[in-house]
């Protein structure tokens, strides 16, 4: 068995999905559990849907519920039209859905109140539509298909909008519900990202947890390898979007591909590693507009050559310098700044200490950053240094590459502080964030021209 998630560009239209029937039809020997996220950008309007209606917004959350409502149904109508009884079947389920999530919203829009548990509820939607809507174009076009909720599947703890899954349990439900399901048909298809609590309610698994689904998916039923099918071939030495020469990596180890995601790049979810290298199921990194690409292998370490394999980027980053007033030693310093923030769930990309100041580098978009640094401010002398940008250089036994340092001050102009990672896979500078493109571009072509 394999797992085939297809994110959300991936399914965004008919013309899409019709290309991933065909991928997935080409590989029904290996008998795959599919997995899809939402419709491209449909997670977003729920997100806006959700703060819309704690607002009160009646008028707003009427006009996102019917741009959904007809973005379904259209879609649904396009897929299905030489197919009158499965469409309106199909019909009937997305209206099933949205007319849930109507009642739903109607309630949060009354009270004016969201908590994490209802956004999550919200939220939660789109893999239900959009997952509906592909199984019965499965079905239409002969692929015989099996849908099955991801919710009675993966059981996570109570963080509803950031859910950490109990791997025990969820791989017991994977290996009964899916064993049961795949009897029969050619494929089993559900969701990423949605999940539940123990006692039933809606949980997610993050911003883009899709990938974090497959790999869990995969290595409760010992898959034989997992395919991410995205919109790039494969991992890219950098981004895409800034870079326009960037190169395919062929094959990049497990702790590589971690580090690469918890430094910025964004192909894969940070997680999504440590699942498949637990019972070592290789990833694929694919393009569903381009499957004939042979995309990029992630593997174990002995099968990825040393040296640079990319370089990622956070474009939106604070830099925090912290000054104690008292006399107070560097551990108790970080014991105390790590307890304000991880009290507030802040995301501290990078820590670093010295002597007298402790650095951190924190995403700009972090809530209970501001509680966590007023707290803080208590006791030691903070500064904040906003507009900043954080560049890593990733790869196996990297440290020490001649000249790198030297590339990334002539390139930045300054750099607030340089790093590397406790696991010396990366080297990292923290820079002006308006001269991030200029340095990525030098750095990029450094060290792989």
């Amino acid at each position: 068995m394999i797992v085939m998630k297809f994110g959300g560009t991936s399914v965004q239209n008919a013309e899409a999905i019709n290309r991933v029937i065909s991928i997935v039809r080409g590989r029904l020997h290996d008998k795959p559990l599919v997995v899809v996220s939402a419709l491209a950008k449909v997670t977003r309007s729920l997100c806006s849907l959700a703060k819309e209606a704690e607002a009160q917004h009646e008028e707003n959350v009427k006009a996102l519920l019917a741009a959904l409502r007809e973005r379904h149904f259209l879609l649904a109508k396009e897929l299905l039209a030489d197919n009158p009884k499965l469409l309106e079947n199909a019909m009937e389920d997305v209206e099933e859905l949205i007319g849930g999530l109507e009642t739903f919203v109607g309630g949060v829009c009354l009270i004016g109140e969201l908590s994490p548990r209802s956004e999550a509820r919200i939220i939660s939607t789109g893999e239900l539509l959009s997952s509906t809507i592909i199984s019965y174009a499965f079905n239409a076009n002969g692929v015989s298909c099996q849908w099955i909720d991801a919710r009675r599947m993966i059981i996570t703890d109570d963080n509803y909008l950031n859910a950490r899954p109990d791997l025990d349990i969820t791989e017991s439900n994977v290996k009964r519900i899916v064993g049961a399901g795949s009897k029969g048909v050619d494929i089993v298809l559900t969701q990423g990202f949605v999940a539940s609590t123990e006692a039933g309610a809606p949980s997610v698994l993050g911003f883009e947890g899709s990938d974090y689904s497959a790999a869990i998916f995969g290595m409760a039923l010992g898959a034989q390898r997992v395919e991410i099918w995205t919109d790039v071939d494969g991992i890219r030495t950098a981004d895409p979007r800034i870079v326009h020469d960037t190169r395919k990596i062929d094959v990049i180890s497990y702790e590589e591909a971690a580090e690469m995601a918890a430094m910025g790049a964004r192909v894969l979810h940070p997680l999504t590693i440590e699942p498949a290298r637990r019972k070592n199921i290789p990833i694929l990194v694919l393009n569903s507009g381009n499957p004939e690409c042979g995309g990029s292998l992630v593997t174990r370490g002995d099968e990825s050559p040393d040296g640079p394999k990319s370089v990622a980027v956070r474009e939106e980053t604070l830099f925090v310098k912290i000054c104690s007033c008292k006399m107070e030693g560097v551990t108790n310093m970080l014991g105390k700044v790590f307890a304000s923030m991880s009290a507030r769930r802040v995301n501290v990309i990078l820590a670093k200490a010295t002597e007298s100041a402790v650095y951190l580098v924190v995403s700009e978009a972090t809530d209970g950053f501001e509680e966590a640094i007023e707290e803080i401010g208590g006791w030691a002398d903070v500064t904040v240094y906003r507009d900043k940008a954080f560049i890593s250089v990733i790869g196996r036994n990297i440290v020490g590459f001649e000249g790198l340092g030297d590339k990334v001050i002539k390139s930045s102009g300054k750099v607030s502080l340089a790093d590397v990672g406790a696991n010396l896979m990366s080297e990292s500078f923290v820079i002006d964030r308006d001269r991030l493109a200029v340095t990525l571009k030098a750095v990029h072509d450094y060290i792989f021209r």
